[in-house]
């Protein structure tokens, strides 16, 4: 049942202007160049426009903010200083260690629609790129515990530390949780928050029924070739995969980019 991330991938892993285009000035000035303020040549940082080409690297520097972020939430704020530590733990294992596809596919997708962005533009397609990441960890690590599975992306599986075990279950659930603490601290005042919480509510829903589906279609172990159909294995890809690999990046895409059409 090593189909969580799916289709091809069980997860255990791993994109200037022209440099003389300004020098027109010069001969249509007489060799004077125009002064300009500096409000006029630095707008603010939100509405300026940038180069929105992201590294590997710079996605991941957003990882740090929003783990952070968790960390110092209200709530875990008040729990003490192991379980703190737990948490900052168990998410640097888990979320940020595959190859970032889903997470990166919003800021593609995004582009497609506005070619230019502001670095609110930018900001915002990661943060939902890191939505996904956290859902893609939360599947993964009750993935890994419910096939009994050995190593995930190059190491053991989160339940297999010998000081995790079936606490993996409930850390699970906590980057779930953890998705919709980053969208109602970066999202909650955007007229579209209602519609981030409805897709990634929705694709959580679709995912678990292919999940159930593969589980209990092809039990660990147990081989059983009458349940082994191609429209119950196009299913499975389906739903346990597609929706939240492919659909989910790019309708956060269009959310951000103002596409209201439902389909």
């Amino acid at each position: 049942s090593e189909i969580l991330a799916g289709s091809g991938e069980n997860e255990r892993e791993e994109r200037g202007p022209g440099a003389n285009e300004g020098n027109s000035w010069f001969f249509r000035s007489g060799g004077t160049k125009p002064k300009t303020t500096m409000s006029e040549a630095q707008p603010p940082a939100k509405q300026r426009k940038v180069d929105p080409s992201v590294s590997k690297e710079a996605f991941l520097s957003v990882f740090t903010k929003l783990a952070k972020d968790i960390c110092e939430d209200t709530y875990v704020s008040r729990q003490p200083g192991y379980a703190k530590k737990w948490i900052d733990e168990m998410q640097k294992y888990n979320v940020p260690k595959g190859k970032l596809n889903r997470g990166m596919a919003v800021l593609d997708g995004l582009l497609t629609l506005k070619p230019e962005l502001s670095e609110e533009d930018v900001e915002g397609a990661n943060i939902l790129g890191w939505c996904i990441e956290w859902l893609q960890a939360f599947f993964l690590v009750a993935d890994d515990l419910m096939d009994d599975s050995i190593t995930r992306r190059g190491q053991p599986c989160w339940y297999r530390r010998p000081e995790v075990g079936t606490v993996a279950c409930n850390d699970s659930i906590f980057l779930e949780a953890s998705i919709y603490r980053i969208l109602k601290k970066y999202f909650r005042t955007k007229p579209y928050y209602a519609t981030l919480l409805d897709l990634f509510l929705e694709t959580t829903f679709q995912t678990s029924t292919g999940q159930l589906l593969d589980l209990i279609t092809a039990p660990p172990g147990v081989v059983d070739l009458s349940k082994y159909e191609m429209k119950t294995y196009n299913t499975i890809v389906e739903f346990k995969t597609a929706y939240y690999s492919f659909y989910l990046p790019l309708a956060c895409a269009m959310v951000l980019g103002g596409v209201q059409d439902e389909a």
